[in-house]
């Protein structure tokens, strides 16, 4: 069966689709596609058929684009999902002088066929433009500052201390350091190291060759379904090195979202097991005990200053942050001591990473939050605008989708997060909850939210803004008695009359004109206002 958005992929021979699925896995996708030219037969560097792969991007493909689904022809390359570009153009800097330069030429061309290319692929085609070298005989600056190189490898060499079982997948850093102690006995590791890989490339190439022909099917559908999980595992595989034995500490912003997607859809968000029980009750012991004590503290309202022992956040993994609030019983505490905490957070720095908060605030909140059958009281509200004043990212990405995603009414839940909209929230993130609800089929408590947000009265970005229309069209018909639904197109139509294009009162008309919703001869008033 052809994959339904690509249907031109089969056509490929065997190594452009191998690179094709490397390069669309993930974030890892330019390093899986880079071992992928290394270590599948007949796919090396120099004998990779560049020529075949690039006209196959460069042919031109008709395709639907925007809100009124005009055809267009554009070239292949564009189509492709964002991440899939973006990995593409890293593999190429890194491959360049193995790549044919017309090749090059040719992909950059069919680039600058559109005019809304998205900002970092741009930027890689700027770097690809110049050309392996700047000037002949003069090497391309290295990425890295020398000063950012050492602090790289001062940071590898902690990993190795504290997890020697991940030393050997480090040696690409201890072998560029002449005269380290470990220099010879690395070196004559190498052969064995080389041999042991060549044997897991067998193993694993037998093993994956059953399931390439499910990823050809799968490995472009859009993110987060459980083939694109499998294909991400699959490259996970092939990382050559291994950071944390917390999975969730690889990628700070990525893993944050990831895990606040697996707590919305309501399964527990399991922590990695491989960081050894040992070391968490000995950083509990150490740690635990003393915040425990201080927080449960009689103190009075006049003393301001943390505990030193707080800036042990800015040091832990997230597996060990999590045991430390579970040990700490931050989601059951008295909500006098949830705000002294969030108080202590307010004033910490420097700031907690975008991970360590997103944990925090999925620990301190979430079932709080989601059990309310009251609304919240004044010193949940103050613990909670505390810590959304100082993250409100990893909040509303973690909380306020949360909320957002829970089934049935949760009439006190919603109220909250109008609440937090219209008082709390600043711009972006305001824009970020509106992006979030229409990421979801409309129900009555998203309409409530999406009406705080457009009280708000925030510049909403042509894309979001024709989301936002978009959605209400073809979600018209479930709403013909809501209220809610008239009064929040009223106030779109309202209150940015200036954003309203002819194309947008087209389908407006033609959505009031198919539905019998509630007050249809006053919206479609409304509407010729609007022009």
């Amino acid at each position: 069966m052809e994959p339904p958005c690509l249907p031109w992929l089969r056509s490929l021979n065997k190594p452009c689709r191998l690179l094709l699925h490397a390069l669309a896995s993930g974030s890892s996708g330019t390093l899986a596609a880079l071992r992928m030219l290394q270590r599948v037969p007949g796919a090396a560097e120099q004998a990779f058929p560049w020529q075949t792969f690039t006209a196959a991007l460069c042919a031109e493909e008709p395709t639907l684009e925007g809100p009124e689904g005009a055809l267009a022809v554009k070239p292949r390359l564009l189509l492709l999902p964002v991440l899939c570009q973006r990995n593409l153009f890293s593999l190429l800097l890194v491959v360049q002088a193995m790549v044919p330069e017309g090749c090059v030429v040719r992909l950059l061309q069919a680039l600058e066929q559109d005019s809304q290319v998205d900002p970092w692929v741009w930027a890689l085609g700027d770097l690809l433009r110049e050309g392996p070298r700047g000037e002949k005989g003069s090497p391309r600056p290295a990425p890295l500052s020398s000063a950012c190189q050492q602090q790289l490898k001062c940071l590898c060499q902690k990993i190795a201390q504290n997890k020697p079982e991940g030393q050997g997948k480090l040696n690409w850093c201890f072998s560029k350091q002449p005269g380290a102690a470990g220099d010879v006995e690395d070196s004559a590791l190498q052969d064995g190291k080389r041999k042991k890989a060549s044997e897991d490339s067998l193993e694993l190439d037998e093993e994956r060759e059953g399931k390439r022909m499910l990823l050809e099917e799968v490995v472009f559908e859009p993110l987060g379904t459980p083939e694109g999980e499998d294909v991400d595992a699959e490259v996970e595989e092939e990382m050559p090195v291994e950071i944390s034995g917390d999975r969730s500490a690889q990628s700070p912003a990525g893993a944050a979202v990831g895990s606040s997607q697996q707590d919305v859809a309501g399964e527990p968000r399991k922590i990695s097991q491989a960081e050894p029980a040992v070391e968490v009750q000995s950083f509990l012991q150490v740690h635990g005990q003393r915040l425990k004590m201080l927080l449960q503290k009689e103190s009075n309202h006049s003393e301001l200053s943390i505990p030193p022992e707080l800036h042990v956040l800015h040091n832990s993994s997230p597996g060990q942050l999590q045991r430390l609030c579970s040990f700490l019983q931050l989601s059951i505490c008295p909500e006098h001591l949830l705000v002294r905490f969030c108080s202590w957070l307010l004033t910490l720095t420097p700031d907690l990473s975008y991970t360590s908060a997103a944990v925090l605030a999925e620990q301190l909140f979430l079932e709080r939050v989601l059990s309310l059958a009251q609304p919240p009281s004044r010193h949940l509200m103050a613990a909670l605008t505390s810590f959304c004043s100082k993250y409100p990212q990893p909040f509303c990405r973690v909380l306020v989708a949360a909320v957002l995603r829970e089934p049935g009414e949760g009439a006190e839940q919603t109220k909250l997060v109008c609440e937090l909209v219209e008082e709390c929230l600043e711009p972006d993130c305001v824009r970020l909850v509106l992006s979030q609800v229409l990421e979801l089929p409309l129900s009555e408590k998203l309409l409530l939210v999406v009406q705080a947000v457009l009280g708000r009265q925030e510049v909403l970005p042509p894309e979001l803004f024709d989301l936002l229309v978009l959605t209400l069209c073809r979600q018209a018909p479930a709403f013909a008695a809501s209220l809610n639904y008239a009064k929040l197109l009223t106030a779109m139509l309202t209150v940015y009359q200036s954003q309203v294009t002819p194309a947008h009162r087209s389908r407006l008309a033609a959505a009031l004109d198919r539905s019998n919703a509630t007050l249809k001869k006053s919206l479609q008033a409304v509407l010729e206002g609007a022009r």
